[in-house]
């Protein structure tokens, strides 16, 4: 939900940072304020804005003044954190205010009663990123993690003010299809009579379609089928926009908006509808990962990612391994791609067996596991360019307490927004447990790299025979291959091609695309990765995992040209 007409105070900038090495802070009431002279910009993880700072994973402390005019008084404030954690506590003018557990999410808090109208105010925040075993992701120090990518810690993303009126929208659910079914329903929160108007703009802003509606029990919603709208497609992402305005005693007080595509999205004999027309997936898993920045891409980046991808013929990315920011997330609206929103539940490497039924079994991590979907479904459920959510990257699902927890996650996502299917990725074959209980399947393969190296031919064999058992057991279920690819170090060449170089590389990509894309029950290829990213420290890693067809920098690899050819050869739409 997109709030444009509401009074804004942006505090992005430049912060003042405290490093917390014994967790004495709040003891300490650094929330009252602190001294340091060491500054930090927002929004940026912290990690690699200081190289003193680069490899500690423990608790900051963040603190800015700012202003707020004496207009504002009388209005409804909240505080905005676009994306922060790993743990979040804050504080304004040295009250406590809220906390949020998770990275990813967008989070608010109210401070209407402890803001100082026409005055300075202190904003404190205090970030805990400790690696522990029951966070999501878990881990047990920042080198030891049963994830493969960085564990950046801070203020990733946007922090803002945001005043409405007393009476305001909440949120906003908002439901189409291809043929020109709209359903949007306006939460409200409001004592007084009031209505919502709801109007409907073209991409040139002109008024298509305009009704109003009472609040009843907090609610306000139209339906309708509208004639002739252009269809949201992933080769023509028509946008519409959405606007709500809430109207009091014949007051407009309140208004947002979203942009909206009329989108279907089906699983219908084994194939991935979109538009009640079969697709094929092919692009990326990408990383929210950049120098200097870490997990903030700057939105000139994201645009030139954006142009890269399209330019070699993707049309989709997963969000591996946790959901994108909306600026991310919105370019995909805009550029047609199709996206596998995932959670932030990835269990690539977890210890043991015993640690993983414990971890899958533990009523708290369950608990916070079930509100981590819940947050990204309900900001991104009204993208059309959101077409499956992922809710679980490599579990150790053949494990029944693992497999359970898949189905939990499953069975609540399914009562938020069950216009969508689920699928997560996979590593376990066809010994999954959890395969069962998801709509579309997704498999991870890596053979003739982390086994079988050096032997691309003999790796590709038992990925194809390892997915055809896999199709015999669920012949009724679509699968996407979300996870294949290999190592290169750019500038390392080698004839015959050998491990590292980008010749193997290249020829690794090129193998499994051929042979996966004739196969009529593959519906889906993500390549891993589309740029090299950052992770822990380890001796089969050199720094970054470069499994990317582009550099960090996003310059191409010899790769780049061979999986364009052949993404050029797969239709979007498949007859």
């Amino acid at each position: 939900m997109k709030t444009p007409r509401r009074p804004k105070l942006i505090l992005n900038g430049f912060w003042n940072i405290k490093i917390d090495y014994s967790d004495s802070g709040e003891v300490e009431g650094f929330f009252k304020g602190f001294e340091s002279s060491d500054v930090v910009y927002v929004p940026s993880s912290y990690n690699e804005q200081n190289p003193l700072w680069d490899g500690y994973a423990g608790i900051v402390w963040y603190q800015r003044r700012f202003y707020v005019p004496r207009d504002y008084s009388g209005k409804r404030a909240r505080m905005i954190f676009k994306g922060a954690g790993y743990i979040t506590r804050v504080w304004l003018n040295g009250i406590f205010v809220g906390e949020h557990e998770g990275s990813y999410t967008q989070f608010k808090f109210d401070v209407t009663d402890v803001i100082r109208y026409g005055d300075w105010n202190l904003l404190v925040v205090k970030i805990d990123n400790r690696i522990s075993i029951d966070r999501i992701p878990p881990g047990r120090s920042i080198n030891e993690v049963v994830y493969d990518f960085y564990p950046y810690g801070g203020i990733h993303r946007d922090v803002y003010l945001e005043f409405t009126s007393q009476e305001y929208i909440n949120d906003l659910k908002i439901i189409t299809t291809h043929k020109g079914y709209l359903y949007a329903e306006a939460s409200i929160s409001s004592s007084k009579l009031c209505e919502a108007i709801f109007r409907l703009r073209d991409r040139e802003l002109k008024e298509i379609f305009m009704a109003k509606a009472p609040c009843i029990n907090g609610k306000s919603s139209i339906e309708t089928t509208l004639a002739n709208v252009v269809p949201w497609e992933p080769e023509k992402p028509y946008l519409y926009t959405l606007e709500v305005e809430l109207v009091v005693e014949n007051q407009v007080v309140d208004a947002v908006e979203e942009y909206i595509g009329f989108r279907s999205i089906g699983i219908v004999d084994g194939k991935i509808l979109i538009n009640d027309k079969p697709v094929f997936l092919k692009g990326f898993s990408r990383h929210e990962d950049y120098p200097i920045t870490g997990r903030y891409v700057p939105g000139s980046v994201l645009v030139r990612d954006f142009y890269l991808m399209k330019q070699i013929g993707a049309n989709s990315f997963r969000t591996s391994h946790y959901p994108y920011s909306d600026e991310h997330l919105d370019l995909a609206d805009s550029f047609g791609m199709l996206v596998i929103l995932e959670s932030p539940i990835c269990l690539s490497g977890m210890p043991s067996n015993d640690d993983a039924r414990k971890w899958c079994s533990n009523p708290i991590i369950i608990e916070k596991a079930l509100k981590m979907v819940e947050e990204m479904v309900l900001q991104h459920r009204n993208r059309p360019s959101v077409v499956m959510y992922s809710i679980l990257n490599e579990p150790p699902t053949d494990l029944e307490e693992c497999a359970e927890l898949a189905r939990r996650l499953v069975e609540h996502i399914k009562k938020l927004d069950p216009t969508r299917p689920i699928t997560f990725a996979s590593h376990k074959r066809a010994n999954d447990k959890a395969l069962q209980y998801v709509d579309v399947i997704s498999l991870n393969f890596y053979y003739g790299w982390y086994s079988e190296w050096g032997n691309i031919e003999e790796g590709l064999r038992k990925a194809l025979d390892e997915t055809g058992k896999i199709h015999q057991l669920f012949p009724s279920k679509p699968i996407i291959i979300t996870e294949f690819g290999a190592d290169a170090v750019i500038g390392l060449h080698s004839e015959p091609p050998l491990m590292w170089s980008e010749e193997y590389q290249a020829e690794f990509l090129r193998r499994y695309i051929e042979e996966f894309s004739r196969k009529e029950y593959i519906h889906g290829l993500h390549i891993w990765n589309f740029a090299d990213f950052r992770t822990p420290q380890n001796h089969w890693r050199t720094m970054l995992n470069r499994k990317g067809i582009f550099t960090r920098e996003r310059q191409p690899k010899l790769s780049v040209r061979i999986v364009k050819d052949l993404f050029s050869k797969i239709p979007t739409y498949r007859v």
